[in-house]
């Protein structure tokens, strides 16, 4: 009886050893598919705010390029309004000079 008691205790002590290198083993298995979980979901969301980032710089390239047209442009008709202005004026500005001209010929 006692050898079977014995027997019975050695046979669950060996089930137990078992059982604890199984379970040791199997969390030593799942940290490990825990950590490439991780590192995958960590790619995922960088590759996915670069491709965010990305897209916002391009964004903001393609604004500011607009932008950049837009304000060329506008110098652009302002310039020509410039140049026309200055043109309807250019008569009476060489009237103006020659008047000056001829004044100061006649008084001297």
């Amino acid at each position: 009886m006692f050898t079977e008691e014995l027997t019975a205790i050695r046979e669950a002590e060996e089930r137990s050893e078992s059982i604890r290198k199984n379970v040791k083993t199997e969390v030593k298995r799942m940290i490990e598919a825990a950590k490439a979980e991780a590192e995958k979901i960590l790619d995922d969301e960088e590759n996915k705010a670069k491709e965010i980032y990305d897209t916002l710089i391009l964004e903001g390239m393609n604004e500011a390029d607009s932008e950049y047209e837009a304000a060329i442009e506008k110098a652009h008709v302002d310039a020509e309004n410039m140049v026309k202005a200055a043109e309807e004026k250019k008569d009476k500005v060489i009237d103006y000079i020659v008047e000056r001209i001829v004044r100061s010929g006649v008084n001297s």
